[in-house]
């Protein structure tokens, strides 16, 4: 797998593992949001994501991260100011699981004209012993509705055989 700069793995002392490879999470008119893998560490779960959108629906993503600042008026600099709605969601359904952090994103390098990509990272720690990772994800203001998914991990124990020490 290519990595973006900003979206590098953890320093860390080991490998992690391949736990799941790409699947496509939600589809709506003119938007998906895909799963291109999920990585193992010691530590937990890294969650890399992609979100495409076309048409009204790109310039409505674009919008949640391009939106025009405001002037401070105290000191003259710019305060970004939020769109109305809300950016990318993704949840587990499981209490025993820990909610996925949004750790870092990026708008994706060669962006295609009417179209508009971004790229995530998120984690989950610790590292959870359940064997279906159960998600919710959704983008409501562009477009897309909660939609669940079931993702199939490997036993807890074969998951901690396959990350490999580093040092």
């Amino acid at each position: 797998m290519v990595w973006h700069q900003r979206l590098m793995p953890p320093d860390s002392s080991e490998l992690g593992a391949i736990v799941h490879g790409p699947v496509i999470l939600a589809r709506a008119t003119n938007v998906v949001v895909a799963l291109r893998s999920i990585v193992a560490f010691s530590t937990g779960l890294d969650l890399s994501i992609v979100a495409v959108a076309w048409g009204a629906e790109s310039d409505a993503m674009k919008l949640e991260f391009t939106s025009p600042a405001e002037i401070d008026p105290a000191n003259g600099r710019p305060h970004p100011t939020r769109v109305q709605g809300e950016r990318l969601v993704l949840r587990t359904l499981d209490e025993s699981v820990p909610q996925p952090l949004p750790h870092r994103s990026t708008e994706a390098f060669n962006q295609i004209p009417g179209s508009y990509r971004r790229e995530y990272l998120f984690v989950i720690r610790p590292l959870p012993s359940v064997t279906e990772l159960r998600l919710v994800t959704a983008w409501t203001n562009i477009g897309l509705h909660s939609t669940k998914s079931g993702l199939a991990l490997p036993p807890l124990a074969k998951i901690r055989e396959a990350i490999i020490p580093l040092a």
